[in-house]
This record gives C-alpha cells, sequence and structure tokens, in this order.
C-alpha cells in the first residue's frame, strides 16, 4: 500500500509540475516558474521514498536525495514562489536569493556528509530512518530554517490572497482554489505528526492529500471565469 500511495503521488506531482511549467511557458510569472520547480523537487523526493519502500530499506543515495529534496527544498521553493504574488518584486527576489543560498549549502552538507549505513537499517514507525543521521548544526538547523520559512509564505501568501479576494468581492473560483492551496499546505506541514498518530499509511496518505489539495486548487483557481453572454434585445 504504502508504494502504491508514493506511485500515485509521484505521478500527481509530476503532472502537476508539467502543467504548472507549460502555463510559465506561456505567461512567464515568476511565480509559476518556481512552483513548478518546486513541483520537480516534490517528484524526486517522493520518487526516492518510492524507492525505499520498494526495496524494503533505505540506501545512502535514496536518504540523501529524499532529505536534500524533501526535508529542505520543497516548502522553500513552494512558499518563494507564492512570494511573488504578495510581496514587491524585490523583496520577493530577496526572498528567492535566501532560498537558493539556502538550498546550495544545505544540499552540499547532505550530499558530502558521512553516513553510516548500518544506521539506515532503524526505522521508526513511519518507516523512516529512526536515528539523526545529520548532526543539528550545521545540517539540520537548515531544514528547520527552510521548512518554517516555506511554510509560513506559502500558507501565509494564500490566506492573504483568501482575504484580499473576500473583501474585493472576487470571483469565487479564485477564492475557492486558494482556500484549497493553503488547506494543502497546511496538511503538508502536518503531515509527519499526522503520520506519528496514525502510522506510515496515514503518513503517505497525507502526504498524497496534500499535493491533491495544492493540485485541485490550482485547477480551480485558473478555470476561465463562466460570464454570461448578454442576449441580443429583441427586435
Amino acid at each position: 500500500m504504502a508504494l502504491l500511495i508514493s506511485a500515485l503521488d509521484v505521478v500527481l506531482s509530476t503532472i502537476f509540475a508539467a502543467l504548472v511549467l507549460r502555463e510559465w511557458w506561456q505567461k512567464r510569472k515568476p511565480y509559476q516558474l518556481l512552483w513548478g520547480i518546486a513541483l520537480l523537487i516534490w517528484a524526486v523526493a517522493v520518487s526516492a521514498e518510492m524507492v525505499a519502500a520498494f526495496r524494503g530499506a533505505w540506501t545512502p543515495l535514496t536518504y540523501r536525495v529524499y532529505y536534500a529534496f524533501g526535508a529542505l527544498m520543497v516548502a522553500a521553493w513552494l512558499g518563494a514562489g507564492s512570494l511573488f504574488l504578495v510581496l514587491s518584486r524585490r523583496a520577493a527576489l530577496a526572498a528567492l536569493a535566501f532560498v537558493v543560498l539556502l538550498s546550495l549549502a544545505g544540499s552540499l552538507l547532505v550530499l558530502t556528509w558521512p553516513i553510516d549505513p548500518a544506521g539506515l537499517t532503524r526505522t521508526d514507525v513511519l518507516g523512516f530512518v529512526e536515528t539523526k543521521m545529520f548532526p543539528f548544526i550545521p545540517v539540520r538547523v537548515l531544514v528547520v530554517i527552510a521548512n518554517i520559512f516555506g511554510t509560513v509564505a506559502f500558507v501565509g501568501s494564500a490566506i492573504y490572497s483568501v482575504w484580499q479576494f473576500t473583501r474585493r468581492q472576487m470571483e469565487r473560483e479564485r477564492t475557492v482554489g486558494v482556500g484549497l492551496i493553503a488547506l494543502g499546505g497546511i496538511v503538508a506541514a502536518s503531515a509527519h505528526t499526522i503520520g506519528v498518530l496514525g502510522g506510515p499509511a496515514l503518513f503517505r496518505v497525507s502526504e498524497l492529500t496534500a499535493i491533491s489539495l495544492i493540485f485541485a486548487g490550482y485547477l480551480v483557481g485558473t478555470l476561465p471565469l463562466r460570464r454570461e453572454v448578454p442576449r441580443p434585445a429583441a427586435a
């Protein structure tokens, strides 16, 4: 079951990334490019998780890939993209530069820090490595910073947009869509807690639920507005 859920997550996130990047190619909006990159990062991270589930064990390579892409970068890149919707371009670019530096520094540490393969065999109830393979400083502290920044930026931007749409009485589809995106971000941020309460299967279900909600919100928010065509006046 875990393998099937992870596989569905990979397929959905890859399709989502392709749609967003295609729209970026047509409209060239910065948030679309960054969201597309974030969704590709998501797909790579879940692919590593899927391979580990298929093999029944983590390897140094799958663990490093999952940690660098999933634990470190996904939330930060989603948040960086969202900030282009609510901040000035200069402020959003500054935030993006911060995310790029954080991602480069963190990935370099994750991909080069020595790992004891024996430690990868001890997993917790979620099926993830129980032993902290990387020290808090300098590695895991960067993950904490990236996730706090990304979650606040992504969910905060969505909630702010919902408030703006509601206040201005804008299109219902956009309001509902952004609301679903915010809910998906909250579920993604809570995935590990949900997994602890319900086990590995529920953790993976929460991951799949998060990407599904964000995808649904994106689709709803970008639907063409349905406007009534005025009828010609009777002669």
